[in-house]
């Protein structure tokens, strides 16, 4: 008869387990608080950094529905749809670590809005949006409509906009043109769709802007003109500009080293449009006289300097450069591998010309779609190998022959002539950390169906429960039996016990950010 002395225990299951969990915290987690904590606000380039506004600019959320990808099978789709909203709940959290004053969304906060379907439905998809940037009641939140909530041109009978786009956007975000004041700076909201289809009604009617402002008086445009007359030629602080659609720019213009790929080109089909057409966005340069423009749309980043003569016939001066930035998508859906944000520190106007009030960052995001082909995919075919090859030498060691037993084992034959060493602890064994004092424990009765019933609670059978979870997965029976498994039932058992603390790990942090 022959017995083991050391339990064989299953140290690669452990630990691919660990491992996994650890993985699972960083790149469910902790990545994205380093990435949000790596990109501070960019107070030190302004004339007085202890009093700076900080404003938080979100472009195209665009949070998916059941038409979003139309050509999926339901299932894959739902699949999808739950992959990017946790994603960009997970972003969200994070980015609120920067806890800014108020946040500015550029458009598109939903991929349907714009769409055909029952009201019910609609609030459905407001209330989805709303519970995935959950934020503080005291934090002012802006939005500007993009051509994905309200429409932009005409629709198609396969894909048809709702006529009523325009009013359930203002009921559930607020007016379509606003002006407001952040950091003592004054702020133009701007409904870019709308002034896209409004452009091609003024050309084709013949109109000026003057007479299509006086004719149509709720419309962007008005609003433009509106601000323009207001403005005080004299005041020197200069507003400003939030459009979801991106200004005219020559063909081919760079962006800049910060974009993944490609420039912005002008383009158009159902429902968008690449850009303002040229003639709009003089219009807007010249009415506004912005100090920079924020815009989204493209899901890239982009950075691009317009270029306006100066104003004043009698006392000419050089151009003036208004900057305008493209902010990032923040959803991983939207065709860019990092999504981003921007960040936008403003003081109070300052009369002397050379004092920096405003600044901004971009921000990234971590590549979702790279953690799942970089690091999951890669760690899932590693774990499936090293179990594969763990049970094949089981297998193929499990029958070794008595001349091949290890000097670990020991004869309790009688006929053998092997002195047998039973190992038996010493006396004084008890002080030793192999047989450990006993430690706390509490005891708990109460009666359970007419039955008098008593739980224990020790430090030892807590412990014991810890390490089993995170390391031993189960006693010496369970090692023994694994010895006598065949390869595909061992495999498949080592997967299991691999994959259940992982997995329930991953549920715990999808449901904490729920």
């Amino acid at each position: 008869m022959v017995i083991s002395r050391a339990v064989v225990k299953p140290r690669f299951v452990n630990l691919l387990r660990l491992s996994w969990l650890l993985v699972l915290c960083w790149y469910e987690i902790g990545t994205f608080y380093h990435h949000t904590a790596s990109c501070p606000w960019p107070d030190e380039a302004l004339a007085s950094a202890n009093t700076a506004d900080h404003v938080l600019l979100i472009a195209d959320p665009q949070i998916l529905d059941h038409r979003s990808y139309p050509d999926r099978p339901a299932w894959l789709m739902r699949l999808s749809q739950f992959i990017v909203d946790l994603n960009i709940r997970k972003s969200w959290r994070a980015t609120l670590r920067r806890h800014p004053d108020s946040v500015v969304f550029l458009g598109d906060m939903m991929d349907n809005g714009r769409v055909d379907m029952p009201d019910e439905e609609y609030a459905r998809y407001v209330r989805r949006f709303r519970s995935i940037f959950k934020h503080d009641s005291a934090l002012p939140m802006y939005y500007i409509p993009g051509n994905h909530d309200i429409g932009l041109g005409g629709s198609s009978p396969s894909y048809r906009f709702s006529d009523h786009a325009r009013e359930r956007y203002m009921s559930s975000f607020g007016p379509l043109n606003q002006r407001i004041a952040l950091g003592n700076h004054t702020v133009l909201l701007i409904d870019a769709p709308s002034l896209v289809d409004e452009e091609r009604e003024r050309t084709a009617s013949g109109a000026s802007y003057a007479e299509w402002s006086a004719s149509h008086p709720d419309r962007t445009i008005a609003f433009v003109q509106s601000f323009a007359r207001d403005v005080d030629p004299a005041q020197t602080d200069r507003p400003i500009l939030f459009t979801h659609v991106p200004l005219s720019r020559p063909e081919g213009t760079s962006c800049g080293p910060l974009r993944e790929r490609g420039t912005i080109r002008q383009g158009r089909g159902l429902g968008y449009q690449n850009l303002l057409t040229p003639q709009v966005s003089q219009f807007l340069l010249h009415s506004i006289r912005p100090s920079i423009i924020f815009s989204g749309d493209d899901h890239d980043y982009c950075e691009y300097v317009h270029t306006l003569p100066s104003a004043d016939t009698k006392r000419p001066s050089a151009p003036a450069s208004i900057p305008e930035i493209t902010v990032k998508s923040f959803s991983m859906a939207m065709g860019v591998r990092r999504p981003g944000y921007q960040l936008l520190s403003l003081v109070p106007p300052s009369p002397s010309p050379d004092a920096q009030t405003i600044a901004h960052r971009p921000c990234l995001l971590p590549d979702q779609l790279g953690i799942y082909l970089s690091v999951y995919v890669p760690l899932i075919i590693l774990s499936l190998a090293v179990l594969l090859f763990t049970n094949v030498q089981r297998a193929c060691t499990r029958h070794s022959s008595p001349a091949s037993r290890s000097s670990e084992w020991t004869s309790l034959d009688p006929n053998d002539g092997a002195e047998p060493d039973y190992d038996l602890p010493p006396p004084s064994a008890w002080r030793s950390k192999e047989f450990p004092r006993p430690g706390w424990s509490r005891t708990c009765s109460f009666t359970l169906f007419g039955r008098r019933r008593r739980i224990i609670i020790s430090s030892a059978r807590l412990s014991g429960a810890l390490v089993a979870f995170l390391w031993t997965g189960g006693g010496a029976g369970d090692d023994e039996s694994r010895r006598r498994r065949g390869v595909l039932k061992g495999f498949a058992l080592d997967v299991r016990d691999v994959a259940w603390a992982p997995l329930v790990l991953f549920v715990l942090i999808a449901w904490s950010v729920w």
